[in-house]
């Protein structure tokens, strides 16, 4: 679109809300569809400007050869006074050429059931993929630290069957003795 034949005024000035109102019956609705159309025009106006800069592009390292171009500054300040997005977004909407369409609540219900059932297809992809990789063959130090903590679990059990063994046989000796 051309940005430049727009009559948008170039600095803020005072809107009318009812005039903005009127237009989409919500002026919350309004400041929507101003923002995303001004999203629009924003990402509109960066690809051109960076275009055209991109013929002035230098590629080399050399600080020494970085000079300035006459054109590319030009450029830039023309870009800078252009009004701002939302001024031409808000301008589009008063003048009536944004067309915009608000869904029903059974498009949005039909979205958001499409959207869930998205996110559970990643989730079962993902899980699949997790039971897919292979465990890793334990490496030496694995089995050494392995057999360590077992013969540490094994020792502790042995330790507390001895103490429970001994006083048993003390008081059997006891008993036989008298």
């Amino acid at each position: 679109m051309d940005y430049k034949k727009n009559n948008a005024p170039t600095s803020v000035i005072t809107r009318d809300c009812g005039e903005l109102e009127s237009k989409t019956g919500n002026l919350y609705e309004t400041v929507v569809v101003a923002s995303r159309r001004a999203n629009q025009i924003g990402v509109d106006l960066k690809n051109e400007l960076n275009k055209k800069l991109e013929e002035f592009a230098s590629y080399t390292d050399n600080l020494e050869e970085i000079f300035e171009n006459r054109e590319q500054i030009e450029i830039s300040k023309y870009y800078e006074r252009l009004p701002k997005p939302t001024l031409l977004a808000l301008q589009e909407i008063l003048e009536e050429r944004v067309n915009f369409r608000i869904p029903t609540e059974e498009e949005v219900a039909q979205a958001e059931e499409l959207a869930r059932a998205k996110e559970r297809a990643e989730a079962e992809a993902e899980i699949k993929v997790i039971k897919a990789q292979t465990v890793p063959e334990p490496t030496f130090d694995d089995i050494i630290a392995s057999s360590h903590d077992s013969v540490i679990m094994d020792a502790e059990p042995a330790e507390k069957k001895d103490a429970k063994a001994k006083p048993a046989k003390t008081t059997k000796a006891k008993k036989t003795k008298e």
